[in-house]
C-alpha cells in the first residue's frame, strides 16, 4: 500500500513560495494538501508558522492524486449548507470553568433534534436534557445545587428557531416553559421551605415570567452559544474569514466580543470529518474596569481611550460529519484577563 505523504524537512529560508516552486505546484494546494494531514499548531496560513519543521507533502505528487482526497461540499459559492436532521442526536457536554487557581467542571447529557421549517425559512430544533447534572464528578448534594437542577428542569424540552446558519435566534415554546414552571414551583414549596427558598424562587418567577428575560437568560448558555454558532455561512475563496465572535464569558452583563479567524480545511480529514476552527482575540469596546464590574456600556472606556484595554483570547475546533454536515464534536475555550482570570472550556461530543 502506498503512503499516504511523504515528509520534506524544512530548512533555514525556506518558505511557502520556495517550496511550490520547487514542487512545481501552487501554494494553494502545497498547503491545502499539508493541512490535511497536520495537527493545529501546524497549520498553514499565508505563510508557513514559524514552529514548522516538517512539510506533508504527495509522495507522487500530482493533480491526480490531490483529486483523490475528498473535499468539503459547498452550496453555491463557499456556503456550507445547513442540513436538519429528524434523527436525535444525543451528546455528552462537560464545562470547565476556571477562576485564578479555582476549577469546577459540570457535566450532562443532552439531546438535539430538528422538528420542522417554519415559513420564515428558519428551522424549528428541540434539545432536552437526558441526564442528570454533574458538578465536580457529583450529584447535587446541597440546597442550592439541588433547587438549580429542579428549577433548570423546567426548560427542558427546549424549542428554539434556527437561522440558516446555524445560529439560535428566540425561544420557541415559551408557554410550554412557563406551565411547567408554575406546575414545579407548586411542587418545591411543597418539599422545602425557609426564606432563602422563596427568594430564589421569586427570583426565578421574575425571569420565566416575562418571555424577554428568560431570552435574555438563556443568551447566556455556553451550550446554545457553542453548538448554534454560525458556522454554516460562506466562507470565501480563501476558506476563511475575519469575524467578531460574542460569548457569554461573564454571568451579569452582556457577552464579550473577540475577534477572530474562522476557517474551514477544504478537504475532509482522514476520518472523512470537516474541519472549522475559530483563532482570535478580546475586542470589546468595554475596558478592563467596564467588564470587572460587568458593564454593559464601555463606561471607563469612554473616560480613559486607550488605557486599561482589556485581554482574552478565543479559540474554538468543530469537527462535523462530511455528508450530513452534523457536529460530530466541538471544543471551545474562551479566556478574559481581569483581576482575576476567567477561563471557560466547553467540550461536546457525539455519543
Amino acid at each position: 500500500m502506498k503512503p499516504k505523504y511523504k515528509k520534506y524537512k524544512i530548512k533555514k529560508g525556506d518558505t511557502l513560495q520556495s517550496i511550490s516552486k520547487i514542487l512545481e505546484k501552487s501554494e494553494h494546494e502545497v498547503k491545502s494538501f499539508h493541512n490535511v494531514f497536520c495537527d493545529n499548531d501546524s497549520y498553514i496560513g499565508n505563510q508557513f508558522p514559524s514552529n514548522l519543521e516538517e512539510l506533508y507533502i504527495y509522495p507522487e505528487y500530482n493533480e491526480k492524486q490531490l483529486s483523490l482526497i475528498p473535499k468539503v461540499t459547498f452550496e453555491g459559492a463557499y456556503k456550507l449548507g445547513l442540513k436538519p436532521s429528524q434523527i436525535k442526536s444525543n451528546y455528552g457536554v462537560m464545562y470547565t470553568i476556571t477562576s485564578g487557581e479555582e476549577t469546577n467542571t459540570v457535566k450532562f447529557e443532552t439531546s438535539v433534534i430538528f422538528k420542522e421549517r417554519t415559513a420564515k425559512n428558519t428551522y424549528i430544533y428541540e434539545i432536552d436534557r437526558v441526564s442528570e447534572t454533574y458538578i465536580n464528578d457529583e450529584e447535587a448534594t446541597n440546597l442550592a445545587d439541588e433547587l438549580a437542577e429542579k428549577t433548570s428542569k423546567v426548560l427542558y424540552p427546549l424549542k428554539i428557531e434556527v437561522d440558516n446558519e446555524g445560529k439560535w435566534i428566540e425561544i420557541n415554546n415559551y408557554n410550554e416553559i412557563y406551565n411547567r414552571w408554575e406546575k414545579t414551583k407548586e411542587k418545591i414549596l411543597s418539599e422545602y421551605e425557609g426564606e432563602w427558598v422563596e427568594k430564589y424562587l421569586k427570583e426565578n418567577q421574575e425571569t420565566i415570567e416575562s418571555e424577554g428575560r428568560l431570552q435574555t437568560a438563556l443568551s447566556k448558555d455556553w451550550f446554545l452559544n457553542s453548538y448554534f454558532a454560525s458556522i454554516y455561512v460562506y466562507y470565501t475563496h480563501k476558506y476563511q474569514f475575519e469575524v467578531i465572535k460574542p460569548f457569554p464569558i461573564l454571568v451579569n452583563c452582556n457577552s464579550v466580543n473577540y475577534k477572530v479567524k474562522q476557517k474551514i480545511n477544504e478537504y475532509l480529514d482522514e476520518h472523512n470529518l470537516i474541519k472549522i476552527e475559530q483563532n482570535g482575540n478580546l475586542e470589546d469596546e468595554r475596558s478592563k474596569t467596564d467588564l470587572q464590574n460587568e458593564m454593559n456600556i464601555p463606561y471607563y472606556a469612554t473616560l480613559y481611550p486607550n488605557q486599561d484595554i482589556a485581554e482574552g483570547t478565543f479559540r474554538s475546533l468543530y469537527f462535523l460529519n462530511g455528508k450530513s454536515n452534523l457536529i460530530e464534536s466541538l471544543f471551545l475555550e474562551c479566556s478574559i484577563n481581569l483581576d482575576i482570570e476567567k477561563k471557560i472550556q466547553v467540550v461536546v461530543s457525539l455519543l
